[in-house]
């Protein structure tokens, strides 16, 4: 089943020259002088640079990277300023917002491609979100505006708010390393939202925020809470009504799952005083607990483990993040360009996620048959080999290079075993 052509175009015309201008000039980065770097240039190159299979060390190397990439394109290369000071000035003054405004463009379109979620659990929300962060290292020259939790270094806390519907960041904050995960504004007023975070996030305020959203949350149970059983599920249980987790443990012998209401806060008068559910699952002879507030029956134990379960997206996405698209160690020395290395990275990331979503389209398989690793390199050699293309003026010439590349993830991109099932 092959995918329509304005379904190349809805992207495509997002990347167009004339489209790019159009945004960098919204944000005051428009092209002033031709011999200056074009704005169109230097997004393909800072987008390429984060797909690129060596560690981003040294300005110098995207310098490099730069002068190697468009000696091909331009018979007078020197035509761009390309000096390390030139492409420092240009990380130091391209408003990140503009790369930002790429991103959310191409975002929105990308949701309007996918077909519902393979996660049936996921089906009773509007949305599904992940709160996690992780830490990149920064030029120590920045350790004033990202501050480490190590003395004399700097880093920055990249905190994302990522779908599970469509496995893509929905929103990041970034910070220095040494603020708490807690701070991050990732729950809005939108109702019902699911929101998956592990203890980092731990916080009566951003339970009550939630619960106050009228959405919904699956976390693990801190160790220091102690809660109180206020009602249970079944009759068996009703004699731990009125005790404490810690108290009713050794009562626990036979059962493998619980099941109960409780009060987390042990404040006479406490500020956060909401029914949540505590359920329990007994794993190789240790019980794990976590607390939610789906309190649907549909949603058994089980289910909310396999919910919590699904956190794992997030992890593999930072892999993808920091090892892939080397966003580990950013290479600018200025807070702008920071953004702008981060944003690039989640350009490259998400313009693969589109070509696999294009490509299951185009052969009739659920995009989780396609290796996300494998169609990576597929879209980096092509971005690279075919840089004539992405900086071609028409959208004829756009749309036919990522029809090309659609294909050739649709051909190459799948996993080892679905390629070799009939």
């Amino acid at each position: 089943m092959n995918p329509p052509e304005d379904q190349y175009q809805q992207f495509t015309e997002v990347l167009s020259e004339e489209e790019l201008r159009r945004l960098a000039a919204a944000y005051g980065v428009a092209d002033q002088r031709e011999r200056k770097l074009p704005i169109r240039v230097f997004f393909w190159l800072m987008v390429l640079s984060a797909g690129q299979p060596t560690v981003r060390g040294a300005l110098f190397q995207l310098v490099a990277f730069f002068v190697a990439a468009l000696s091909g394109l331009f018979p007078m290369a020197e035509a761009f300023t390309l000096t390390k000071m030139a492409l420092s000035l240009k990380l130091k003054q391209t408003d990140w917002f503009f790369f930002r405004g790429v991103y959310n463009r191409l975002l929105s379109r990308y949701k309007e491609l996918l077909p519902p979620s393979q996660l049936k659990q996921l089906d009773a929300f509007k949305e599904a979100f992940i709160l996690d962060a992780t830490i990149s290292r920064v030029h120590k020259v920045l350790n004033k505006v990202f501050q480490s939790v190590h003395e004399d270094q700097a880093a920055c806390k990249v905190n994302v708010k990522y779908s599970l519907k469509n496995l893509t960041p929905e929103k990041i904050q970034v910070t220095e390393g040494k603020r708490h995960d807690s701070r991050f504004r990732g729950v809005t007023q939108q109702p019902g939202v699911l929101y998956l975070f592990d203890l980092g996030y731990w916080g009566f305020m951003l339970l009550q925020k939630i619960i106050q959203a009228a959405s919904f949350f699956v976390c693990r149970l801190k160790k220091s809470c102690d809660p109180l059983i206020v009602a249970v599920s079944q009759k068996r249980w009703q004699p731990l009504v009125g005790k404490r987790l810690s108290e009713i443990l050794g009562l626990l012998k036979g059962e493998d799952h619980l099941d109960v209401t409780v009060k987390l806060s042990k404040a006479k008068k406490p500020r956060f005083n909401a029914d949540i559910r505590l359920v329990g699952l007994l794993y190789e002879g240790t019980w794990r607990f976590y607390i939610t507030n789906i309190f649907q029956t549909a949603f058994t134990p089980q289910i909310i483990y396999d919910l919590y379960r699904q956190r794992w997206a997030v992890e593999i996405f930072f892999n993808v993040f920091k090892h892939l698209l080397h966003v580990e160690h950013l290479i600018s020395r200025t807070k702008n360009g920071i953004m702008v290395e981060i944003y690039s990275a989640l350009i490259f990331y998400l313009l693969t996620q589109i070509v696999i979503a294009l490509a299951a389209q185009k052969i009739g398989r659920p995009i989780e048959s396609f290796s996300f690793q494998r169609s990576f390199q597929l879209v980096r050699a092509f971005l690279v080999t075919h840089l004539s293309h992405l900086l071609d003026r028409s959208k004829a010439g756009l749309n036919e290079f990522f029809g090309r590349l659609v294909e050739a993830v649709a051909l190459l991109g799948l996993r080892d075993k679905i390629a070799r099932s009939p």
